[in-house]
């Protein structure tokens, strides 16, 4: 499933996790066509954009053959653990600053795993 369509580009947000939200407008759209959109929400894929042209054939070839099995963790593996770091500190009420909070749990991690090795 997939959405091709023109668009403006309205606006982004950065992010605390530095992603970039992006925000585009498209022209008045069928009820189908949105209940793509709605279907497609949340899931992972790949963004196009070209700035005031029209797309190429030859383009959309390119972009139906990019594999996105390379791409089914889109975070880095301490993208991730941070996050979930983040979210413990958060479910324990935000006691703290969150840079003193990562380097305990992190430093804690580390100690179990170091002790895990056989001299």
């Amino acid at each position: 499933m997939r959405i091709i369509t023109a668009g403006i580009l309205d606006g982004y947000q950065r992010r605390k996790d530095k992603t970039v939200s992006l925000r585009f407008v498209t022209q008045e759209k069928t009820s189908s066509e949105v209940m793509t959109i709605d279907e497609l929400t949340d899931t992972y894929g790949i963004l196009y954009f070209k700035a005031g042209e029209t797309m190429e054939e030859s383009e959309l070839e390119e972009l139906e053959s990019i594999d996105l099995d390379l791409y089914d963790q889109p975070k880095t593996q301490s993208q991730r653990l941070r996050n979930v770091i983040y979210k413990v500190w958060e479910s324990q009420g935000k006691r703290g600053e969150f840079k003193t909070f990562y380097k305990q749990k992190t430093d804690a991690i580390i100690e179990y795993l170091k002790s895990q090795i056989e001299l």
